[in-house]
């Protein structure tokens, strides 16, 4: 077939899948699979024959119509919806399977086929919620800031989400850590809006509500990322059942990124004025080693011969 054939096959099978169950208020993570438009269109003209039950076959109409902005709202994560390629992949093969079996050549008693649709959804559901989770998990295994490859579920666009891990066997490990992620901060757009999402994009600071650089209180944010991390440790060490890279998921405290600040003559809270640019990267990279004394307080920092 050339391309052209292809090109109108696929024009068609959009055009049964438009057809057949509606237009999808958005995307869903198994409608950004390629075989998906082909697998949906196969299910349409079988489900007349599919149930002998009164209502059963609307009702399943109803489930394929609403697959994709229903998978959206069943996840309910309050992380972005963002999954590896390769384990979208094996969810739309596990889930296409069970579909083909269910379309395939029998007739179902009433209110079988609505339910085992139901059933097939929801595993669905499961199987990438728990794909989103542990791609990040694993992300987050790493010794500070990081990336990976994924697609959103929401655009079907490439995307590459960041992370921050603590599994730092060393302050030295540690501190080179916080340089690099400063080094990323500091190289981010400064536009006010454009910063303040950039800043949430890395987990650490999804509540920071910075919108200038010169704002952010770097002090503060040193000595909650250095507490997470020597929390971390000290669990590790101690024979834990939570390993150091896992701990700061579940019990670690995010950096409220407050603003710097300085009291005038009437006791008044007011913004310290920005620093010029030049001042600004020096205070960048100076700040990493103000957790110098923190880390010798607490006997996390091993002498260097």
């Amino acid at each position: 077939m050339g391309h052209r054939g292809r090109v109108r096959q696929t024009l068609i099978l959009a055009l049964m899948v438009g057809l057949a169950l509606g237009p999808a208020p958005s995307w869903s993570c198994l409608q950004c699979d390629p075989s998906f438009a082909m697998q949906f269109a196969s299910y349409i003209p079988q489900l007349s024959r599919k149930s002998w039950g009164i209502g059963d076959v609307p009702a399943a109409g109803r489930r394929l119509r609403g697959w994709a902005q229903d998978t959206l709202d069943e996840i309910r994560l309050d992380v972005p919806l963002e999954i590896p390629l390769e384990e979208l992949q094996k969810v739309a093969v596990k889930t296409y399977s069970k579909l083909n079996a269910v379309f395939k050549g029998k007739t179902y008693k009433p209110g079988v086929l609505p339910e085992t649709l139901r059933s097939i959804f929801q595993e669905q559901v499961s199987m990438l919620r728990d794909a989103i989770i542990e791609s990040r998990v694993k992300c987050e295994r790493h010794c500070g800031i990081n990336w990976y490859d994924a697609i959103s579920c929401e655009t079907c666009n490439l995307t590459k989400p960041s992370c921050f891990g603590y599994n730092c066997e060393s302050s030295r490990e540690w501190e080179n850590a916080l340089k690099d992620l400063y080094a990323y901060i500091n190289n981010l757009q400064t536009t006010p809006a454009k910063l303040a999402v950039a800043l949430k994009e890395i987990p650490i600071f999804s509540n920071c509500t910075a919108i200038s650089l010169e704002n952010l209180n770097f002090d503060s944010i040193n000595a909650t990322l250095s507490q997470n991390w020597l929390t971390a440790k000290a669990k590790n060490e101690s024979g834990g059942e939570t390993p150091a890279a896992e701990a700061p998921a579940a019990e670690s405290r995010a950096p409220s990124c407050p603003i710097n600040t300085v009291v005038n003559c009437d006791g008044f809270k007011q913004i310290r004025p920005p620093l010029p640019p030049t001042r600004r990267r020096l205070r960048l990279r100076a700040s990493v080693f103000t957790m110098r004394p923190l880390l010798s307080q607490t006997g996390a920092l091993a002498r260097t011969p």
